[in-house]
């Protein structure tokens, strides 16, 4: 009987007799084996191959990125494989930059196939351990649909009973049906959020009119204003659902750290191909130091609760931000701390091509 393969694994080299050699000893050790050349192949195999555990990436790749600029790309489109960089250099910095940038782990050359094979044990643990994690996460996460449905279900039942609502009642009312929407958004951010992840999220782009659309779907708000400069489209090239999503998220944000009462303005304007989206609010201010925070899942969490008079962002923006670069666009944050305002800003790429897919980087 033949016994189970190890893992599979991808050497992206791009030099034929190192590819050749440490594939055939990974082999004889159990393992299944294939190489790349370069970014192209490697990019081009994993779309194919997403099964693959570790790809043991060469720093040094010749023409077209290096090993450094390549694993970024790869992390950020497949986020279960676990990339080993391996480097010519005996250089702790070099080591250093590959974690930082996503690397689990790194080989100096020549390869070291014993020091290899108790990295692989590791790596491979740590790929399991994270698609159960995120197995029972989107298991939970799933699962809290269902009641939500039923309450907001009964809600829309009792309302309709209560005919002759007093004011208390009407209040109460809102208040329950708000509260299941802000759950419903934070499941949508959620499984948005570990879908970028997974690399199951791409932007495509279908022609939408623009103006019109974008009244519909900010109908749900009050206390906002739209504007639009005369450089708008009234029909534009755009992800009609990765792009409202966003807008509603900011404008959700926005309408929450404002002062009671007051109005949102939401501008829209377009310059070469990019729209540019502005939604500012008046009774918050974030200070510089943390404008990237507040767009991180993790790191962003504590210190922005800590240095941000206890606001919690939560994943909307975190969501958000995928959602943008995978528009080819940016997002940013201004703010006038005397006021005090803040000033969400975002671009996305506006422009005819309706074959091009983008991913979250």
């Amino acid at each position: 009987m033949e016994s189970a393969v190890k893992g599979h694994i991808l050497i992206v080299d791009d030099e034929i007799s190192i590819c050749t050699g440490i594939s055939g000893l990974l082999e004889l050790d159990g393992f299944k084996t294939d190489f790349a050349h370069g970014e192209k192949d490697c990019l081009a195999y994993l779309d194919k191959n997403p099964d693959v555990d570790i790809i043991l990436l060469d720093v040094n790749l010749g023409p077209g990125l290096d090993g450094l600029q390549l694993l970024p790309l790869i992390k950020s489109r497949y986020k279960y494989v676990q990339v080993v960089m391996f480097t010519s250099h005996d250089s702790l910095s070099i080591g250093i930059e590959s974690m930082k940038k996503g690397a689990f782990d790194f080989l100096t050359k020549p390869f070291n196939e014993l020091q290899f094979l108790k990295i692989a044990d590791a790596a491979i643990e740590r790929k399991k351990l994270i698609q159960i994690k995120d197995l029972y996460f989107d298991m939970v996460v799933h699962d809290l649909k269902n009641p939500l449905q039923c309450i907001s279900g009964a809600l829309e039942i009792l309302r309709e009973m209560y005919t002759e609502q007093n004011t208390i009642q009407k209040r109460l009312f809102e208040t329950a049906e708000n509260g299941v929407k802000q759950i419903f958004s934070m499941v949508s951010n959620m499984l948005g959020v570990t879908s970028f992840e997974k690399g199951t999220i791409v932007a495509r782009k279908s022609q939408v009119d623009f103006k019109s659309t974008v009244l519909n779907e900010l109908k749900m708000f009050s206390l906002i204003h739209i504007s639009f400069s005369d450089s708008v489209p009234d029909k534009a090239y755009i992800d009609k659902d990765l792009f409202f999503r966003v807008v509603s998220n900011i404008t959700g944000n926005a309408i929450r750290f404002s002062i009671p009462d007051s109005i949102v303005n939401i501008s829209f304007d377009c310059h070469d191909d990019q729209l540019e989206i502005s939604v500012k609010n008046t009774g918050s201010f974030i200070p510089e130091d943390m404008r990237e925070v507040v767009f991180d899942k993790f790191s962003g969490v504590q210190k922005s609760m800590n240095s941000i008079k206890g606001q919690n962002f939560g994943l909307g923006l975190t969501f958000s931000k995928m959602a943008v670069n995978a528009m080819n666009g940016k997002i940013w944050v201004e703010g006038d701390s005397s006021v005090p305002e803040t000033v969400f800003k975002f671009t996305v790429d506006c422009s005819s091509h309706e074959d091009t897919e983008c991913y979250a980087r």
